[in-house]
């Protein structure tokens, strides 16, 4: 799954935490403009910081999937 971190009503990282609850083995990929996320922030998620490139993208997700 691929997630901004900034969205409305919950953050990516909230959403990260809901979807491992159903799915504790769903790789994630939180895309953030942010250097450090705030505290609280307990999940320990890669990251691809804004803005980037289609082929960032490819080449995390192609880390994150082997």
């Amino acid at each position: 799954m691929v997630t901004d971190h900034v969205m409305p009503g919950m953050t990516g990282v909230e959403l990260a935490a809901a979807s491992r609850q159903l799915r504790p083995s769903l790789p994630i990929l939180l895309a953030t403009g942010y250097a450090e996320l705030p505290e609280g922030s307990q999940l320990d998620l890669p990251r691809l910081a804004k803005p980037y490139h289609q082929d960032q993208l490819r080449d995390r997700l192609d880390q994150m999937l082997g």
